[in-house]
């Protein structure tokens, strides 16, 4: 079980960023009247890859950290970089069946991933001094 406090705290921060401008996101599609069940699942879908994707990244940065202080920072910078490299390759493969999928709407489904960065942006914007990264 991961058990480090600060990156559960950052993620769950990033995921409720993610899951209010996926929920504007959703409300423009409304007011544009082009809201459909296809971007209800492609925003959906596009949130959840978003959001897991993140929390991979989250969990192997924080695992390498408690490496690199172990002593071992050649292994940490190795995990992390392999890491990087098979989020990336999962999250094309995903975008992938999402364009080929005419459930989903693509665009919606893409929205989320620039949503992940926004949230760290607000996220850090708003952090309290002294507060803890």
């Amino acid at each position: 079980m991961f058990k480090n406090d600060a990156a559960i705290r950052q993620f769950i921060k990033v995921g409720t960023g993610v899951a209010v401008l996926t929920a504007i996101e959703l409300a423009v599609y409304a007011m544009l009247g082009k809201f459909s069940v296809n971007v209800l699942l492609g925003a959906a879908f596009g949130m959840a890859a978003s959001c897991a994707n993140f929390l991979a990244l989250t969990i192997t940065v924080s695992r390498a950290a408690d490496r690199a202080e172990g002593g071992d920072p050649v292994k940490a910078r190795a995990a992390v970089q392999g890491s990087t490299v098979l989020r990336l390759l999962v999250l094309a493969a995903v975008y992938i069946v999402v364009l080929k999928c005419t459930a989903l709407d693509p665009l919606a489904a893409v929205l989320p991933l620039v949503f992940v960065q926004i949230s760290v942006y607000l996220t850090e914007f708003f952090r309290r001094e002294g507060e803890k990264k």
